[in-house]
């Protein structure tokens, strides 16, 4: 799901609820001089009954603007085969969690508007969530202001897609929620399980050396809290699709604003500039849920002559650090 749709998404469910009830990647000029990365150290481990600060049992309410508001975002519940969205993939399932916002405030007021993002595993993939009813963009309305009674509150199914194998996982849910009249969003976090029993056994809850700092890594391990996975390439002609997954620990006891990650990819021994993806721009970078990990599948193209010869990928953190992978394309 693009960046803009994440955005949008929410504010039209919570429209659509509320009528119900009757109430690519881009090129830029090179980052920052390189610096520390001080923000990517490793999660401590957490059993199933504890949560880090920050995170919420799904089911509670959280609130917003100072207790004007609350957001609360159930346990996820798995649709039976043939109700959930019409393109559910083979291998995956259709789930729904309901999202309440209710006005604690004693008159009628505008409700803030949310984006979701909805990540599962030790790993932090991210789920595609579905817009309400299937529909692939989000209503006319989407930009209508929510209005809420007093003490009133507004609930919403939110529909999303899981492959089969992150059953048993656990699940995060980040709500980014903006109050009116402000600019910046307030962070809320959500923690449960995908219903179901795990195929396989879970790995390691993070793999090891998330603190080693090396010149230069293989794609595929972790250095300094980031990871970069091997680059698949698909397609013919003159360039073909890349893809690799951009995964950054958080080891604090704070949100991460995003995955705040530029990757800069170079390919042959002359180390050529192929391009330059950016967060928001060639990938979502919603806040990462503090000791959790979020892993997000980024797009690319690559001249086909490059193919199956050596790459260089530079991640540049936004304070301007960098951490240099090496492999090949292919």
């Amino acid at each position: 799901m693009s960046a803009q749709l994440r955005r949008l998404l929410p504010t039209a469910l919570l429209a659509a609820s509320l009528l119900a009830s009757g109430c690519a990647a881009g090129h830029d000029t090179t980052p920052n001089p390189a610096g520390t990365h001080t923000n990517r150290t490793a999660p401590h481990p957490t059993s199933a009954a504890e949560l880090p600060k920050g995170i919420a049992k799904a089911g509670t309410q959280q609130p917003v603007d100072g207790g004007s508001w609350t957001v609360a975002l159930q346990r996820l519940e798995r649709l039976p085969a043939g109700t959930g969205p019409s393109k559910t993939p083979a291998g995956s399932s259709a789930y729904r969690t309901r999202m309440t916002v209710t006005n604690t405030r004693p008159h009628i007021a505008t409700a803030p508007q949310i984006a979701l993002t909805i990540r599962y595993g030790d790993l932090g993939h991210e789920a595609r969530v579905m817009p309400a009813h299937g529909s692939p963009s989000p209503s006319p309305s989407a930009d209508e202001p929510v209005r809420v009674a007093p003490n009133g509150s507004v609930d919403q199914n939110v529909r999303l897609v899981l492959p089969d194998q992150a059953q048993g996982q656990r699940v995060t849910m980040t709500v980014e929620a903006t109050p009116e009249g402000l600019a910046e969003p307030e962070l809320l976090f959500f923690e449960g399980a995908v219903p179901g029993r795990p195929a396989t056994p879970s790995p390691a809850q993070m793999p090891g050396g998330l603190n080693r700092r090396e010149a230069v890594t293989p794609l595929g391990r972790w250095n300094a809290g980031l990871r970069l996975s091997e680059v698949s390439l698909t397609g013919e002609g003159a360039s073909r699709h890349a893809r690799l997954e951009l995964s950054v620990a958080n080891g604090t006891s704070d949100p991460l604003p995003g995955l705040g990650t530029t990757l800069r990819v170079l390919a042959g021994q002359d180390l050529h500039l192929i391009t330059t993806v950016h967060p928001a721009y060639g990938y979502p970078d919603a806040a990462i849920a503090p000791h959790r990990t979020a892993t997000q599948t980024v797009d690319f193209r690559i001249p086909a002559a490059a193919a199956d010869g050596p790459v260089t990928i530079e991640a540049v953190a936004a304070d301007g650090s960098r951490i240099t992978f090496q492999g090949r394309l292919g």
